[in-house]
């Protein structure tokens, strides 16, 4: 395994590998790890926090995913909003010291697992696909929104991810959908949310419809 040493920034949110996700810096170290990192290759690890867990207390093994920024929106009193992409996922192995306001980690790159079959995997994610175009259509007819539907990877093994990025998820639910290796149990975690919403959203939307 690749060992990395990054700039961390622990949040009480998920970032996915291929998906993309906003951020407001307004603390003056993160400030800093902004400065920091537009200074050198432009990336740094968001580690998802635990409740009740101090930041430097954070197990070793906890799983993040490196952070490339995309975007950046400068304010006139330093705050940013800026946004960012997930790059691979890493475990973190230790919090290190160094002369900076901000946590820095070394960690482990984690690849998925592999041996999985192409065709169950596609076929899976085409699965994936269809039930989430269904919560969208019905989320959508409710809130009289007629954008297109979002697109969707062609990669099975990323389907669940960026179908996990845009719906309602708890903490924990994003965190076990990103430390999974399994590309096959990632569709399945996410197909079983997505039909557990469909048949209440399908009826308040046909009942909006009439």
């Amino acid at each position: 395994m690749t060992d990395l040493l990054l700039p961390v920034f622990p949040l009480a949110v998920v970032l996915f590998p291929g998906t993309q996700l906003p951020l407001h810096l307004f603390e003056p170290r993160y400030r800093q790890l902004l400065a920091d990192v537009r200074a050198g290759d432009g990336r740094f690890g968001i580690i998802p926090a635990i409740p009740g867990v101090a930041e430097r207390d954070l197990p070793v093994g906890r799983i993040g995913c490196v952070a490339k920024i995309t975007d950046v929106d400068m304010m006139p009193d330093g705050r940013a909003n800026i946004i960012v992409t997930g790059c691979e996922r890493f475990a973190l192995t230790a919090f290190v010291e160094r002369d900076a306001p901000y946590l820095v980690a070394t960690g482990t790159i984690v690849p998925d697992e592999t041996g999985a079959s192409p065709v169950a995997l596609a076929v899976a994610a085409d699965e994936v696909i269809a039930n989430f175009k269904r919560v969208v259509r019905a989320v959508r007819t409710l809130n009289d929104d007629t954008d297109p539907l979002p697109e969707l990877p062609d990669d099975a093994a990323q389907v669940a991810w960026n179908v996990g990025a845009m719906i309602d998820l708890d903490l924990d639910s994003r965190y076990r959908l990103l430390a999974e290796r399994s590309p096959a149990a990632r569709l399945t975690q996410i197909d079983h949310v997505l039909r557990k919403a469909i048949p209440d959203l399908e009826l308040q939307a046909a009942l909006k419809a009439r």
